[in-house]
């Protein structure tokens, strides 16, 4: 681990193991902020445009598409080259 890790290391579990930060007795959530919470980390239109795409996770099946229609084919491969679909 280099030496400007531990620091961060040190700050995340001191985070996860004390709690949070001003009191040992937190305050649960009320439905009004757990719904803005959600309204804010929603995914929103065009934010995610990789999953607009039509993946096919067969490259037979990519590669009939792409000669059909006269398109090159978009590879993306896992660690040592796996699928991603069979992951």
């Amino acid at each position: 681990m280099s030496l400007r890790r531990i620091p961060c290391a040190a700050l995340f579990a001191a985070a996860v193991f004390t709690g949070p930060l001003g009191g040992d007795d937190p305050r649960a959530p009320g439905d009004a902020e757990l719904a803005q919470l959600h309204r804010l980390i929603r995914p929103r239109a065009g934010e995610s445009r990789w999953m607009e795409i039509d993946w096919y996770p067969s490259v037979w099946e990519a590669r009939q598409k792409a000669a059909a229609e006269g398109k090159p084919i978009f590879i993306l491969a896992g660690s040592g080259g796996a699928p991603v679909a069979g992951c």
